[in-house]
């Protein structure tokens, strides 16, 4: 039998990970909740919205400090383990609903990447990612509410 450097059983740990990670599948408030306060704090940062500087400020920071902590730690795990869901179910809303959720959280990703490292500096360039990264958290927004909406963190309807 193969063992670890602490001489666990490598069977028995791989049980435990593999056990932790499909009851992280579950485990869907955190991840859920982060996005919204993604969305609530990039809505901020809109320019239709017309917010003083200081309330733009705080968000920016609180925005940008979330995606690259919060988002990566919460929401990535969530999301990678919750794949074996979405790949397995048999519940077809479930699945076009999890698979518009996930291609959108790419776009987003990627849109918010390029922003957090070149910002929208006036180019066209720059307008286009900030522009797809809003309306891209806008459309995954009430896709993810609607996806996990017996679920939801949000208790607007009853079950």
């Amino acid at each position: 039998m193969v063992t670890t450097n602490d001489h666990i059983p490598a069977t028995s740990l791989q049980n435990n990970i593999s056990v932790f990670w499909h009851r992280l599948a579950y485990k869907h408030k955190a991840a859920e909740t982060t996005l919204y306060l993604m969305f609530l704090s990039g809505f901020l940062l809109w320019d239709f919205i017309e917010a003083s500087w200081q309330v733009e400020r705080v968000m920016l920071i609180a925005h940008l400090l979330a995606g690259l902590t919060v988002f990566p730690l919460i929401v990535g795990p969530f999301w990678t383990s919750h794949r074996n869901l979405l790949n397995r179910s048999k519940k077809p809303f479930l699945r076009i609903t999890g698979q518009m959720t996930e291609w959108l959280l790419i776009v987003c990703t990627l849109t918010g990447v390029y922003l957090m490292f070149y910002g929208n500096p006036g180019n066209l360039i720059g307008q286009i990612n900030q522009d797809v990264h809003f309306y891209s958290s806008i459309l995954l927004t009430p896709i993810v509410f609607r996806h996990a909406m017996r679920w939801t963190v949000l208790k607007v309807f009853k079950r």
